[in-house]
């Protein structure tokens, strides 16, 4: 039987409702092995169906209370002590941060080792190169038959983004993983920038998007009716930066523009309130904020309607699936030159804008996709859709991080 035990934080939430980054992977994984089993920090619980609306997780108190003592001794936490000290930077603080990390990769070890069976055939996948690759570097020096591997992104290796990385135990899950995939050459930079790794298990692939092979589109819109269609899809938080988009439509002046963004999060009042602020009294805008959405309502939004171009205004990302997401419909991108998004996005599928131009530079890169000539227009359109095809399609992707995923076979 094969077993794959995926391990991620965000698998699921308090109220046991499954993650998006999950959902996208499931119907792929249930279809390629016998078993799946969910680990994450709210619980395990084993998956029986490619698409749950409700996850009914166990969360074994004998495993948190034993993880704790367990993390005193674990060598690579004394390490990691040490490495902090050589640095100066053992504060309190940092030692919680790193005690806690130890207890939460121990627990998810033990809640997994608890429901694996014996003469499975186990696949270990972390969906983040942090506490759960941890857990799954465990699980493989536990036993080192199990093939472990872990993806790798932005806040869970990026020393920028996250101070402690460099300290929550690198150089250890390296070493015990069969496999690591940054997402970018961005993603792979910031992993070197933690420690030396082991350069033959290190594999860039990008996370993608799912779906079926992209084949058809809609025309651009603005050359059927005039109107300038733009969306954006992210959680209306900070680091998303919406409202740098809705000062780069204040200064808009060339005619219909009709702005959709996809979701919704804690700053959401606040941004609507701030867009109607700039731009209520512009009668040539139009906009409208969704809400929270699902990742199936947001394809069905591609499906219904067409758009001209996708914006994004991140302060930081990985490789947004949003992104990917807006190509797989055909959609021309703008986007700030950060992290990982060059490597997605260039002139054949859009434009970036440098970060430090802010609105300017958003307004000035749609002005530019605006004035294309239609030709140019849709054949940038098709090479987004087949950028998608060729890069993106987590469907595709999958097979080259499981390439031995037979369901119902085992070794010899």
């Amino acid at each position: 039987m094969k077993t794959l035990v995926y391990i991620s934080s965000c698998g699921m939430d308090a109220q046991g409702r499954p993650g998006s980054f999950f959902l996208q992977e499931l119907p792929w994984l249930c279809a390629h092995f016998d078993r799946v089993l969910l680990c994450s920090h709210e619980g395990i619980a084993e998956i029986t169906e490619p698409r749950p609306r409700q996850i009914h997780a166990k969360k074994p108190l004998w495993g948190r209370v034993s993880a704790v003592f367990r993390a005193f001794f674990q060598a690579a936490f004394w390490q990691e002590l040490g490495h902090l000290r050589r640095d100066r930077s053992l504060t309190a603080v940092n030692d919680l941060k790193l005690f806690l990390f130890t207890v939460r990769g121990l627990t998810l070890q033990s809640w997994m080792e608890h429901f694996l069976r014996k003469n499975e055939e186990v696949t270990l996948y972390s969906f983040w190169m942090s506490y759960d690759g941890y857990a799954a570097a465990l699980g493989k020096r536990r036993d080192p038959r199990r093939r472990a591997i872990a993806r790798g992104h932005h806040f869970d290796i990026n020393p920028a983004a996250n101070p402690m990385n460099p300290y929550l135990m690198k150089g250890f899950t390296a070493r015990w993983l069969d496999a690591i995939y940054p997402i970018s050459q961005d993603a792979l930079a910031c992993l070197r920038a933690c420690g030396p790794m082991p350069e033959d298990k290190l594999h860039v692939l990008a996370l993608g998007s799912s779906g079926e092979e992209a084949t058809e589109r809609f025309p651009a819109p603005v050359y059927q009716d005039g109107v300038f269609r733009l969306v954006s899809c992210a959680a209306v938080i900070e680091r998303k930066q919406i409202p740098v988009l809705i000062d780069a439509l204040a200064l808009w002046g060339e005619g219909r523009v009709r702005w959709t963004h996809i979701g919704g999060g804690p700053d959401e009042q606040a941004v609507r309130a701030y867009a109607a602020q700039r731009l209520g009294d512009r009668h040539h805008i139009e906009f409208e904020i969704t809400g929270h959405v699902t990742p199936e309502q947001v394809q069905q939004y591609y499906q219904a309607q067409p758009f001209d171009v996708f914006v994004n205004t991140s302060r930081s990302e990985g490789v947004p699936v949003s992104i990917m997401e807006a190509m797989r419909a055909g959609v021309l991108t703008v986007a700030p030159r950060i992290n990982g998004i060059p490597e997605l996005v260039d002139q054949d599928v859009g434009m970036l804008y440098e970060p430090q131009d802010g609105a300017q530079g958003v307004y000035e890169a749609l002005l530019t996709l605006r004035n294309l000539p239609r030709e140019t227009a849709e054949q940038m359109r098709a090479a987004a859709q087949a950028r998608w095809n060729e890069r993106c399609r987590s469907e595709r992707l999958l097979t080259r991080i499981f390439p031995d995923a037979r369901k119902g076979e085992n070794r010899a």
